[in-house]
């Protein structure tokens, strides 16, 4: 057997310092020499390669024994005469498990591996293969690097930047059915100019005069006319800034290739071309590069549409996706209206706060430090306190928001640390940067709502991101608070799903008791609480239904009884009892989830009400903790997934209302299952009873729809009444 000493050394890697043993290393390390490092390793497991050790024998104890009677095999041997009787019944208890230990812990050495110095050779390398196993495994920067490289086609097109120009394009357009588009921007999201591929026709649109503008506008207006484009929101967005409309539009690829495959969270167009039509060259903001745009969205539209259909997604797309483009950028284009002197107050107030907890900090560090710096942090705590470190990582002890938690209960530091950090991402992220963030122009903060993002079909929010603003601290929910009407007498309405998901699980899963109550109008939590405790109703105190809410909301994500007695701060057996009491009282959920499962298992995708796919490939990993979180997202996914279909369905229908009524109020906002409106003065009561009827009537369950609604001054008033 090779080992330590014969030509081998260990180089051992702690921070930034590498220290290099020998035998004699090794034995002043561990306590034994290498030849029996896998004896006592046996007894006390490998965290690392999770091997659970014998209770109660630790690294000391593990040594100790081994040492006593010359080797592992030995004390096996000897193993009923070994005192005390305690350790003896210990160690025969677990006997079976320190043999498997040993065999875990020992590395082979007797692999049949065939040795030839010549396929050692370092070989330029099979560029073709790498980049399919690039593609394959989503390792986009190698795979860019490695892409064929498609020559940049020399295309003719015309250029149209003059009345004349204008004139002969306005009249030859008018025989095009479908057109591909493409934007050329300036600084700050201003539309300059614009390529349009007409099947073999390509023309560049310089919006540097009237002419050519109104053209374009005329073009881009007329619904008789079907575009095709890339990213169109962004497009219909730059319009919008020039007070055109954009109507026709029927395919945008973005969206396409986003629903065919949503796991990516990011979709360039060369990378769509790539993909799809086996080349694609990085495109830049420019006139030429532009067309060569127009043109490959052309060869794009046609095997997208393809792939909608083999996939059944086109009713997902053109229901859901598409409509809701124009939402979305209706949405950026009007923004929302913030309180920047409310927010100054609130920066005064924070910096005071920030300053006070400074002064806890160092009084409990007993010396002044750097309070930002994970490193001065780490060596009061674990150096000059003398705090158990809780966990490692490569550049020293752990001083993240778990192990803080942890060690609050040991000393009023970390608790204090955990606040200071709370308050100065509030203000930074938030209070600092959203005035900044006003657009002078319009006065208002014109948020991203981003459509291609996310796995699951919910949007996201970015530059900035509204969804995030914390709501359970008193000093997150007055950030809220800066979020105004843009009209006098104007007011903020907020209209939220009540429960949606647990309403979508009842119709999914058909659960007549889980219907029935939802269907009575009774309190959801309340009614688990006291079906699986076996009480009344009006018996369920407030922390037995706060558990009975947390088993709701967690079953919905595969909550394990081991995540539950964390929430709860239960035993594991009470957590295992808990959720074994819900699913006799719910039957058909367990045989819903269940079944669930199953098919993402056989299929290796979920489909939502919608049809939308969530492809879930981790299922079938060898790894243990993968695979186990890939089951959980199956079991979610189809619940979380229709629930934001329906709220796009909602947004989409209201959209159109609005609209239709000629109503001057806006929807600004949309986080999770939460609508926010701006209501023009007079219009509130015609909004509220707008807005609940498109939300309740967006989807058909088998079990009733209820949404909140408030509505106040600001944003914060209006969330909660």
């Amino acid at each position: 057997v090779v080992k330590v000493g014969d030509r081998i050394k260990v180089y051992r890697l702690e921070g930034d310092k590498v220290t290099v043993m020998d035998a004699k290393g090794v034995e002043e390390r561990w306590g034994v020499d290498p030849a029996h490092l896998t004896d006592v390793m046996a007894l006390t497991g490998d965290a690392t390669d999770d091997i659970q050790g014998v209770p109660g024998i630790g690294p000391k104890r593990a040594v100790e024994l081994v040492k006593a009677h010359g080797s592992l095999d030995q004390m096996i041997r000897d193993i009923d005469s070994i005192e005390p009787p305690e350790r003896r019944k210990l160690l025969q208890e677990n006997r079976q498990r320190i043999a498997l230990n040993q065999m875990l812990v020992t590395i082979r050495t007797d692999a049949p591996v065939e040795f030839d110095a010549e396929k050692l050779l370092r070989r330029p390398p099979d560029a073709e293969q790498l980049y399919r196993l690039f593609r394959l495994w989503e390792f986009k920067r190698l795979a860019r690097d490695l892409a064929p490289k498609a020559q940049p086609p020399a295309l003719s097109y015309e250029r149209v930047e003059d009345a004349s120009a204008a004139g002969k394009f306005a009249a030859a357009v008018r025989t095009v059915q479908t057109i591909t588009l493409h934007p050329v921007w300036q600084e700050a999201g201003v539309l300059c100019g614009c390529a349009i591929a007409a099947g073999e026709k390509l023309v560049y649109l310089d919006f540097c005069s009237k002419e050519v503008m109104a053209a374009a506008a005329a073009l881009f207006a007329d619904p008789a006319i079907e575009k095709i484009g890339y990213d169109l929101k962004s497009l219909r967005l730059g319009l919008l800034k020039r007070d055109v409309e954009l109507r026709g539009d029927s395919l945008d690829v973005m969206v396409a290739a986003y629903l065919i495959d949503p796991s990516k969270g990011d979709y360039p167009l060369s990378e769509i071309a790539q993909e799809y039509l086996g080349a694609g060259e990085p495109f830049s903001n420019s006139a030429d590069s532009a067309v060569c745009a127009a043109r490959t969205v052309h060869s794009l539209a046609p095997v997208l549409t393809e792939q909608l259909r083999q996939r059944g997604l086109e009713t997902l797309y053109r229901e859901i996706e598409h409509p809701l483009i124009e939402v979305l950028a209706r949405i950026e284009f009007s923004g929302m209206a913030l309180d920047v002197d409310l927010l100054s107050v609130l920066r005064r107030q924070l910096d005071e706060e920030l300053d006070r907890i400074t002064g806890e900090i160092n009084a409990s560090a007993g010396k002044p430090f750097n309070i930002n710096s994970p490193k001065q942090l780490s060596e009061i705590l674990f150096q000059h306190l003398k705090l158990p470190v809780v966990k490692r990582t490569k550049t020293g002890c752990s001083t993240d928001e778990e192990v803080l938690q942890r060690l609050s209960a040991q000393h009023p530091l970390p608790q204090a640390i955990l606040r200071y950090r709370e308050l100065a991402k509030l203000k930074s992220t938030y209070v600092d940067a959203l005035p900044q963030m006003v657009d002078a122009r319009t006065r208002r903060l014109h948020a991203s709502f981003n459509q291609t993002v996310t796995a699951t079909g919910r949007l996201s929010s970015s530059n900035p991101n509204l969804q995030n603003i914390p709501v359970r601290t008193e000093q997150g929910r007055q950030i809220r608070r800066a979020f105004v009407s843009r009209w006098k007498g104007g007011c903020i309405l907020a209209a939220d799903y009540s429960q949606i998901e647990l309403r979508i699980l009842a119709h999914l899963s058909q659960d007549e008791i889980l219907q029935e109550a939802f269907k009575g109008g009774q309190d959801i939590h309340r009614v688990t609480a006291a079906i699986v405790l076996g009480i009344p109703e009006g018996e369920v105190s407030g922390d037995q239904r706060a558990a009975a809410k947390t088993v709701n909301f967690g079953i919905l994500y595969g909550m394990s009884a081991f995540g539950l007695s964390k929430a709860l701060g239960m035993e594991v057996a009470h957590a295992e009892q808990f959720i074994r009491e819900y699913f006799q009282r719910y039957p058909k959920v367990k045989i819903y989830l269940d079944r669930s499962l199953q098919e993402a298992r056989d299929l290796g995708y979920c489909l939502t009400l919608f049809q939308r796919r969530r492809y879930i490939p981790q299922l079938k990993s060898d790894n243990v903790a993968v695979r186990q979180f890939a089951e959980r997202t199956a079991i979610n996914a189809p619940i979380q997934g229709s629930a934001a279909d329906l709220i796009k369905a909602a947004m989409i229908r209201i959209h159109r209302e609005l609209k239709t009524q000629n109503l001057r109020s806006i929807m600004v906002l949309q986080v999770h299952d939460e609508l926010v409106f701006d209501v023009y003065p007079g219009e509130l009561e015609r909004v509220r009873s707008l807005v609940s009827d498109c939300m309740v009537h967006a989807m058909d369950l088998d079990v009733p729809i209820q949404v909140h609604l408030n509505s106040g001054p600001n944003w914060l008033e209006a969330a909660h009444g």
